[in-house]
Formats: C-alpha cells, structure tokens, sequence
C-alpha cells in the first residue's frame, strides 16, 4: 500500500481537504506530531492505530522508517503533519525515503498557517505593488542579513522559542509592520504589534511572525510642481 502524508491544516478540522478526510476515514494507522490537534484524528480516523511522531530528526526518522514497514505490510498510514506537508514539514523527503524502500509515496496540500491567517484576519501578504514579493524563513536558518536581504513581506516560522534573538534582528529593520499570530484557528489571535513586545508571545504555540516592508512615505518634494 502506498503511504500518504496529509496536510493538517491550521487545525481547524473544517479545513482540511475533501482528500485528506476521505484518507483518514480509511486508514488503518495515523501519526502525527504535538502541532496537529488530536480533534482531527478522533473526528476522522476513529478506527485507526495512533503513532506519535517526535520532532527530533531522530525520532522522526525511526518513526517514518516503522510506518513505511507498515505500508509494506499492507496497511494503509497516513502521516498527518500540520500546515501544508511541503513547507517546513519535511513532506518531500518522507516521500522520498518511501520510494526508495519501494513504496509508493502521496503527498495531499494542506493549508499552511500562515496563509489562513492571512485570509483570517485580512493581512496582505501581497499586493502587486509595495509588496511584491514572500520569503519564508525557519528557526534556526534566520539571521540579520538574511532579513535585511529578503523580500517585502517575511514570514518566519518556528521562532517561539527565540523571540529575543528575533528581536535584535528585527532592530535594523527600518519601517516595518509585525503580525504574531497563534493557534489561530484554535483560540488564538493574529494582531499587530511591536518589535519591543514580541517577547510578550514566549510559549503562544504554535507561534507565526509576518513581517510586512512599509516604503518610506513620498517626500514633499517629490512629483510635479504647481504654481498658484
């Protein structure tokens, strides 16, 4: 049997696809990690076997390892992971390590945090104008230049942890609007804020900063000159 990694979504479970429900109802094993609620499991997979998946690379892998034994067994195993499997949730390589054991390997979208807060709580991510453009970054691969270098709307996952170190990089960051936004499709909130109280937000998981480039309002000078 082939093993499906399913996008989760932002964890409402009125979010997921049609796809990914219709493979859960049918699995005979589910894993999933500490970010996707176990609502989602309860309400779609009830008949099935639960395996946890830690985040360390080595848990990880061991676990991904078992579950393709377990698709070769004949069992269908989906890997639930949350967000959309392709963005920060190693979907490609779990496919990848299948196909090489010689199982079939499909990876289902899912909506990513970040894109559900957005249209949420009506963030322009893009606009066609002043921002152009989306970079999205991942503790521990942020830093200073990285920032300064990047594209007119910043997206960083996975910073809860390191809120001040995100701090200090943000400082050289002239004109810039900040979002934090947490479990927001589970009670939490996505709202504007400042550079100065993003440490307020240590703990809130999972835990989403949007960083949009403000342009620099046009000078007084600047344009065409009208007499009186």
């Amino acid at each position: 049997m082939p093993i499906y990694v399913v996008g989760a979504g932002p964890g409402d479970p009125k979010l997921l696809t049609l796809r990914a429900v219709e493979l859960l109802s049918k699995a005979d094993v589910v894993a999933y990690g500490d970010l996707v609620p176990e609502e989602i499991v309860k309400l779609y997979a009830r008949g099935a076997a639960v395996v946890k998946i830690g985040h360390r690379r080595e848990e990880h892998d061991a676990a991904v390892a078992a579950l393709i034994e377990e698709a070769k067994r004949g069992k269908t195993v989906v890997v639930l992971k949350n967000g959309d499997p392709t963005i920060f949730g190693r979907g490609i390589q779990i496919c990848k390590e299948a196909e090489r054991r010689g199982v079939e390997c499909e990876i289902v979208p899912g909506v990513s945090a970040f894109m559900a807060a957005a249209a949420l709580y009506k963030i322009e991510l893009t606009n066609g104008t002043t921002l152009r453009h989306i970079t999205l970054l991942s503790y521990p691969h942020v830093d200073a230049q990285t920032l300064k270098n990047a594209a007119d709307t910043l997206v960083i996952h996975m910073m809860g942890d390191h809120l001040s170190e995100l701090v200090k990089m943000l400082q050289d960051l002239p004109n810039v609007e900040i979002y934090a936004c947490y479990a927001i499709t589970q009670g939490g909130k996505c709202e504007k804020t400042e550079i100065g109280k993003l440490e307020e937000y240590r703990g809130k998981k999972p835990l989403l900063i949007i960083v949009r480039k403000v342009p620099p309002a046009p000078s007084l000078n600047s344009g065409a000159s009208c007499g009186i």
